[in-house]
């Protein structure tokens, strides 16, 4: 007999529908999101055609669940930061850096769900939903900081939306055009310019050493 309270094992039911969802995800890095069809999928996972309208009852809902999850990733990305007291660029650089490694395997579909200015009504109608949700986790952090009196004065929402709009253009072009500029480049750059947006300064220790760049030395050797 199983021990109570144990985490549930997955079902067949979940492992068909975890199978539809990776199909997608996989199909999705080779094609646009409006040639994906319901037999491509339903095929690439190992069920009918009638099984998959047993888990979604459309296209658009399995979008929208992709989506959710993708959100839900980058939840737990930034979760470290989004918990600190401090303006901590260590952790906000760790959290950019996980979801950049995620762009560099999935920046194709990520980009058209979510920069695509015309996705089609389908994809456009998910997208306002999941992110009209409050899923952008930074806005709570952002929220908690502007109640302290920490942020430049402006609406932790728009603060929050200019963050990861920010991300996401970053991260998409990192994806289309990754000899342009190093990892480390990018994320450096990204965490330096989030916290000015959000603080209006840098960690102490950053703004000693761009000074001491401005002044053509560097404390840091």
């Amino acid at each position: 007999m199983p021990a109570s309270g144990g985490r549930r094992r997955p079902t067949k039911g979940d492992q068909r529908e975890r199978a539809l969802l990776d199909a997608a995800r996989e199909l999705l890095r080779h094609k646009p999101l409006a040639q994906l069809t319901i037999d491509e999928v339903s095929a690439a996972a190992g069920i009918t055609r009638s099984g998959f309208y047993f888990y979604f009852e459309s296209k658009h809902a399995l979008l929208a669940e992709l989506y959710s999850e993708t959100l839900g990733v980058s939840e737990q990305e930034m979760s470290e930061w989004v918990e600190s007291d401090q303006l901590d660029r260590a952790a906000l650089r760790r959290g950019f850096a996980k979801g950049l490694r995620r762009w560099k395997i999935d920046g194709r579909w990520l980009s058209e769900a979510f920069l695509n200015p015309d996705p089609g009504p389908e994809v456009l109608a998910v997208r306002e939903k999941i992110i009209g949700s409050g899923c952008m986790v930074m806005e709570r952090r952002i929220e908690r900081d502007a109640r302290a009196n920490r942020t430049v004065p402006a609406d932790p929402k728009l603060l929050s939306l200019m963050v990861v709009n920010l991300r996401l253009s970053m991260f998409a072009q990192a994806y289309s055009h990754p000899e342009e500029q190093s990892d480390d480049e990018l994320l450096d750059a990204l965490t330096d310019a989030s916290l000015r947006m959000l603080y209006g300064v840098l960690p102490p220790d950053l703004a000693a050493a761009a000074d001491d760049r401005a002044s053509g030395t560097d404390s840091s050797r």
